[in-house]
């Protein structure tokens, strides 16, 4: 799970077999760890693969603490500033890379809901509460135009209704094959095409902050419905059903890689308003990520590891922002010189023990070959 803090948020999160039970997040297309076989080192005496494997597991789950708790030090901090009087710090946050990880998060809920995975469901539903909370007090705050909110939340509704009721009917038995193309389908056709063409809508809020157009948005969604008629049309059933449950995880996986940017534009081009963002919240996002960059190196997963250390890249990117920026009010950087150095020492560290420690158990006995499902 994702979440933009400008960061996040953001991010891809896969969900390995192994670590499904202790809670996990999922922002990008679903891939699972198959262990469909490990040299005989592994089997005879690959202690330190099995060790490391064990490690990254663990690390997998632990990262659901800092992803829980991720928003509320921006939440807090929003609350001050409402009650303060400083409701204009509020302009700072970027609600275009909190909408797009809320509507990632809501299109991986369906994604999870098709096969019935209660348990990532409710990881996502956590992440749609979050960024939730974010754009409520954003909007109130009078910072995110009005019916650009109630759109977002009348679509998340439906989109939550719909995977809530899906999950409650699979609920203890198994995703048919053969299903037909039905409302659930029609649903996952709908709510990913207008996924994919939140994407444009977002970039062009980035470029144009102050243009209230949902042209982006239209253009491309009547394009994609064109684009998708046809190929829909090309391929025999088999083929379009699987093109159609595709769909809202591609849609998520875009969202997630998008929203980061907003948020690092705004920071570099009003330095001045940097107050109204939570260095917790950076930290707990950037925790999240870089502690699912192991499993991702280990399985193998291009997709996963590509959207960790993509947030992990985002989330430095935006200490960074504050690092370089001086408030023009007490004349101090907005953020700490000795926490940057010290976080960006801890990252380096912490990568090249990774590396190290994967390198010892690929030479022991290989990590697990994945596939995508």
């Amino acid at each position: 799970m994702m979440h933009s803090t400008g960061l996040l948020p953001s991010l891809r999160v896969m969900v390995p077999d192994s670590a499904r039970a202790v809670g996990s997040r999922l922002v990008g297309p679903r891939y699972r760890s198959k262990r469909v076989g490990r040299p005989q080192a592994a089997a005879s005496g690959g202690n330190h693969s099995t060790t490391w494997s064990t490690l990254t597991d663990r690390l997998v789950a632990a990262s659901s603490i800092p992803f829980s708790i991720l928003v509320l030090p921006q939440v807090i901090q929003n609350g001050i500033n409402m009650a303060t009087g400083h409701a204009t710090a509020l302009s700072i946050i970027s609600w275009e890379g909190y909408l797009s990880a809320m509507f990632g998060n809501t299109l991986m809920c369906s994604h999870f809901a098709a096969s019935g995975e209660r348990s990532a469901v409710n990881v996502q539903l956590v992440g749609i509460l979050n960024n939730f909370l974010i754009l409520t007090q954003v909007a109130l705050a009078g910072f995110m135009p009005l019916a650009v909110f109630l759109l977002a939340a009348a679509f998340t509704a439906a989109s939550t209704g719909m995977s809530l009721t899906r999950v409650h009917k699979l609920s203890g038995a198994a995703v048919a094959g053969d299903e037909k193309f039905g409302t659930w389908q029609m649903w996952q056709l709908g709510s990913g095409l207008v996924g994919i063409a939140v994407v444009p809508q977002v970039l062009y809020n980035t470029v144009a902050p102050a243009a209230s157009s949902l042209l982006p948005f239209f253009c491309t969604l009547v394009a994609l419905g064109v684009i998708l008629g046809v190929k829909l049309s090309r391929k025999g059933d088999g083929d379009a059903s699987t093109l159609v449950r595709q769909l809202p995880g591609w849609g998520a996986t875009l969202l997630f890689a998008l929203s980061p940017l907003p948020q690092l534009v705004r920071n570099l081009l009003e330095p001045q308003s940097l107050e109204g963002l939570s260095v917790g919240t950076m930290l707990l996002a950037l925790l999240g990520n870089a502690l699912m960059v192991p499993r991702a190196l280990f399985v193998r997963d291009v997709v996963w590891l590509s959207g960790t250390t993509w947030a992990c890249a985002a989330g430095w990117g935006q200490l960074f922002s504050m690092f370089r920026s001086v408030s023009a009010t007490t004349g101090l950087r907005y953020l700490d010189p000795w926490v940057f150095f010290t976080v960006t020492a801890a990252l380096v560290a912490y990568a090249g023990y990774v590396f190290a420690e994967h390198r010892k158990a690929q030479q022991d006995g290989g990590g697990p070959h994945v596939r995508a499902t």
